[in-house]
């Protein structure tokens, strides 16, 4: 079977009529949904979209409950049993007689015949594992890579008022949901409570740690809650029970889990340093559901929050795709999932962000989210009830009228890995049947297997952080001059060790523009005999406060500190130390600049929007220009052929009149009159002139013939660098193979400015 051509912003799910089904990326950004009960085949098409995305090199957040999709990490460009062998169950190799090892021979066959038989090849499996870098996490569970959820919340950056309420509400919901306190009424006083604390940090940049958290409902930080003294509204007794409750969580053993790993930070998930994509999965099928409801709150706050700091655009540029909706956006009830989820199904669109969402059942959704769908994929459906749900939702979305007895008829008839696809970008109904993955599809993955695909990767992830030793601490506070500022930052302790944290703020300027970057930095002298900055770590501390908790105990000050009258001289210190040693490097490519916070990873979240504008700007200029030049050489052929036509035509009807010419004057001679008349002398002459005319149209006809094949040949080489091209023009932009620049800017000393530097309690 023939192998299918890579087509950049065409997604390759599956066959209609035995022919590819392309599906254009872009259509994702009206998201899309795929239905089917257990068995139909959702999985696989989920697995097999979110492989032409890794394709593609879009990058992709995945919400797995069930541990199904962990297997997008199982590619085997090689197909020995050998790379099958850890993942066939003993078990069922047992029933069927067979070895593992006969078991794995015989799944890499199978597997690698489906590939080939279905317009791909096992190029296309090593071009899917080297497109993008599959990372499998598992939160709470040290299986998979760690996410770290409880180690404090920032505060997020450029909400307006509506979605820094939302997001707050989310946070708070989810906070109380792993507590194990219902959080769907949103006036309840724990819920009203822990919000105002949030709310009154964010609102001032700062962060919140968990222990600030249990800290501030036992001791809020205002003295209303609405119109009411936070006493009468919520006492002191009942708050000390809430604050206990949570404080269980960290008293917890699995508590440290929660905090350990990646920061949950989206914009730096989607690539990795080399511009590959990330497929990022969060395997969940180890939480109970209150745990599963607080990460997958928190997740898709965060995809909110990400949506907010990024610009608009029209191309897809990334997905979020959740297996088994069910519980998380119901019709009825108000889970905390619910309300960012409906935001992104409301506005993600315009920021290039595709949500895909997969469920047994069409009464798990919202019916506001279910309008806001652009794709169905519908497979098989258990129940009549099931159907009808789905076709009363299909006639709520497109313009054109729906047969709903030849839709349920369809629908009915649907067989495995079969599905019904309605797009609101297209007009007609399609049936395509699913392609074969190249991922392999084992099932889930058992922790020891997640284990084993990530222990590279986590070798590779440091826990970040200023690498804090073990110091022992005194009861007492050492004295300081009042001249020198002292704040705190608590963690699960109140045991503090002292640092000097720097702050300054730097001007940078170039012909691009004028930059200004806040530095922080953070340096550990409990054991320091002198000022080194070049030992501080580039660090700003989010969880500030410039008051002393009850119960403190403090690591002495080395004495060149506690000595010191004030810090005007290491404050000159240290901005020379800034003078000499900070260059604002920013990364360039495309004619664009990075910014001056702006990671790698973030900066290639816009290079890829910026990319995607060129190649569609430059392949419509192909294209353009190709179906120009098809058409001018269409036109020719069409004459080709008509002349073709004409000179066989001609052949055949001279060749019959020269045939009769002749004919006739043998035929007179031989029985008529004795002497040949000047009549059948001139037949006979006729005709031979028509034969040596019949012959003349024949070599025409051939010449004619042959410049059809020429014209055909230059049609098709015509095809040849059209495909070229695009490949070429793919090729240049992938973010792969763009290079990127680094613009070293120098600041001047007197744009280094606000400079301070406190002695930092920390924990």
């Amino acid at each position: 079977m023939k192998t299918l051509q890579e087509n950049l912003k065409l997604f390759y799910l599956g066959l209609e009529n035995s022919e590819p089904y392309l599906y254009k990326n872009k259509d994702l950004t009206t998201h899309a949904l795929i239905i089917g009960m257990t068995g139909s085949g959702k999985t696989g098409l989920g697995i097999t979209l979110l492989e032409e995305a890794a394709i593609d090199n879009i990058p992709s957040i995945i919400i797995d409950p069930k541990g199904d999709l962990t297997n997008l990490a199982l590619t085997f460009p090689n197909m020995s049993a050998q790379d099958f062998l850890p993942y066939i169950d003993e078990t069922e190799a047992a029933n069927k007689g067979l070895s593992v090892e006969q078991m794995a021979s015989e799944t890499a066959q199978m597997w690698r015949n489906g590939i080939e038989n279905s317009y791909q090849n096992l190029d296309r499996v090593e071009l899917l594992k080297n497109s993008a870098e599959f990372k499998i996490y598992t939160p709470k569970s040290s299986a998979g890579l760690g996410v770290s959820l409880l180690s404090d919340f920032e505060a997020p950056k450029n909400l307006n008022d509506e979605d820094m309420n939302n997001y707050i509400c989310g946070i708070a919901s989810s906070v109380l949901s792993l507590a194990g306190i219902t959080s769907d009424n949103l006036s309840s006083p724990e819920f009203l409570l822990i919000s105002q604390i949030f709310s009154s940090n964010f609102s001032e940049g700062r962060g919140v740690s968990v222990v600030d958290l249990i800290n501030q409902i036992i001791t809020p930080p205002f003295d209303k809650i609405g119109v009411f003294d936070v006493n009468n509204f919520f006492p002191s007794d009942k708050r000390m029970a809430l604050a206990m409750k949570i404080n269980a969580l960290i008293a917890s053993p699995s508590f440290k889990l929660w905090c350990e790993g990646e920061r949950l930070d989206i914009a730096k998930m989607l690539f990795d340093e080399s511009g590959k994509a990330r497929a990022n999965i969060f395997c969940i099928a180890h939480l109970n559901d209150d745990e599963r409801m607080f990460f997958v709150t928190l997740l898709l706050n965060e995809m909110v929050n990400w949506m907010r700091q990024t610009q608009g655009t029209s191309a897809l540029r990334a997905i979020l795709y959740m297996d088994e909706i069910y519980g998380f956006f119901p019709p009825n009830g108000n889970p905390p999932s619910k309300t960012p989820m409906l935001t992104l199904l409301k506005q993600a669109r315009a920021f290039g962000l595709g949500c895909v969402l997969s469920t047994q059942n069409p009464v798990d959704l919202d019916y506001k989210g279910l309008s806001n769908i652009g794709t169905w994929f519908i497979g098989r459906l258990q129940t009549a009830q099931d159907k009808e749900r789905v076709i009363g939702g299909l006639s709520g979305i497109g313009s054109n009228p729906i047969d709903k007895s030849a839709l349920m008829e369809q629908i009915s008839n649907l067989k495995k890995r079969n599905f019904l696809v309605k797009n609101i970008n297209e007009d007609s109904l399609k049936t395509i049947e699913t392609r074969f993955a190249l991922s392999y599809l084992k099932g889930p993955l058992s922790n020891e297997q997640i284990s084993n695909l990530m222990s590279e990767k986590k070798g590779t992830l440091g826990a970040s952080g200023t690498g804090n030793k073990v110091k022992s601490a005194s009861s007492a506070k050492p004295i300081v001059s009042n001249e020198i500022s002292q704040i705190y930052s608590y963690g699960a302790s109140r045991e503090l060790s002292p640092y000097l944290y720097a702050t300054a703020k730097v001007r940078y300027a170039d012909k691009e523009g004028e930059y200004t970057r806040d530095y922080a930095y953070l340096l550990d002298i409990a054991d320091a005999s002198e000022i080194n900055w070049d030992e501080a770590s580039d660090r700003a501390i989010d969880n500030i406060r410039s008051d002393e908790l009850e119960d403190s105990s403090y690591c002495a000050l080395p004495s060149f500190i506690a000595s010191a009258k004030n810090f005007a001289t290491f404050i000159r210190n240290f901005k020379d130390w800034v003078y000499r040693n900070q260059r604002l490097e920013l990364y360039s490519a495309l004619d664009m600049h990075s910014a001056p916070d702006e990671s790698k990873e973030e900066f290639y979240q816009r290079l890829q929007d910026k990319a995607n504008e060129i190649l569609e700007q430059k392949t419509d200029e192909i294209l353009a220009k190709f179906e120009k030049e098809k058409s001018t050489l269409q036109t020719r052929i069409n004459r080709a052929e008509e002349k073709l036509e004409k000179e066989k035509s001609d052949v055949t009807s001279q060749g019959i009149n020269a045939a009769l010419s002749i004919g006739s004057a043998i035929l007179g001679s031989l029985f008529g009159r004795s002497r040949t008349s000047a009549t059948t002398i001139s037949k006979t002459v006729s005709g031979v002139r028509n034969a040596h005319r019949v012959l003349t149209q024949r070599n025409e006809a051939k010449n004619a013939e042959a410049s059809v094949d020429e014209l055909y040949s230059q049609m098709q080489a015509l095809q040849e660098r059209f495909d070229e091209q695009i490949a070429q023009l793919k090729e240049s932009l992938d973010l792969k193979n763009i290079e990127l620049g680094v613009v070293s800017l120098a600041p001047k000393k007197t744009d280094i400015y606000d400079e301070k530097i406190s002695i930092l309690w920390k924990s």
